[in-house]
């Protein structure tokens, strides 16, 4: 018999605090918004005083399957290697190349895992202005504390917290101005079949200091 799953309460401020830590990744200084609860999740967001480019839209827990591996524009960007935070030395991914109102699919970078079929992934949706002429560099980085089945015999208790975190550096790009429908994938690192249960995700955005290199 499956017994219940206990579930640990983390304020999220304690979160924010723990995953800078462990990610060594700044705080953007500015505004800071938490919702939930949302698939049984706190959800924050923390951008500058005055980031319009990019808006989070929803961040549903899914399955990855073989045609969202082979569907994925490719990594969310270049870095000299990891360890490097939320700064990319080299190029951001170019959002111009989707088109205007055309979903664009990255996978994360600077992240412990990569896409694998079956299992558990956070989409993070995000909507990005493309301006009309200056095109706009930011990056976004997601933090997710969660937990999953493990076997003690007959029963299945959760697992301690686990951390998983992923990045993307962005290039809006410029010419028509509209909306583009950004998602970013980050792998958990654990088969679907042992239910992952995402607790807290922090999500922390930036501006670059030009559209093709961060910060």
């Amino acid at each position: 018999m499956v017994g219940p799953i206990p579930r640990k309460t983390i304020y999220a401020a304690t979160v924010i605090v723990i995953l800078a830590l462990v990610g060594g990744w700044t705080i953007a200084a500015g505004s800071t918004t938490v919702t939930g609860p949302s698939q049984h999740s706190s959800v924050t967001v923390t951008a500058p005083a005055g980031f319009t480019t990019a808006v989070v839209q929803s961040t549903p827990m899914l399955t990855v399957s073989d045609a969202l591996v082979t569907g994925v524009f490719g990594p969310a960007g270049i870095q000299a290697g990891p360890g490097n935070g939320i700064t990319s030395a080299f190029q951001n991914a170019l959002l111009g190349g989707c088109g205007v109102d055309t979903n664009c699919n990255f996978s994360a970078v600077d992240s412990t895992f990569g896409l694998t079929q079956g299992d558990t992934a956070l989409q993070v949706t995000l909507s990005v202005t493309q301006p009309a002429t200056t095109a706009v560099g930011f990056d976004v980085q997601v933090e997710v504390v969660y937990t999953y089945n493990v076997s003690t015999g007959p029963t299945y208790v959760a697992s301690t917290p686990q951390f998983v975190f992923g990045t993307g550096y962005f290039d809006t790009g410029a010419g028509v101005l509209g909306t583009i429908p950004v998602a970013l994938y980050v792998d958990f690192g654990v088969a679907a079949t042992t239910g992952p249960s995402a607790t807290d995700v922090v999500i922390t955005m930036n501006a670059c200091q030009s559209a093709t290199v961060c910060p």
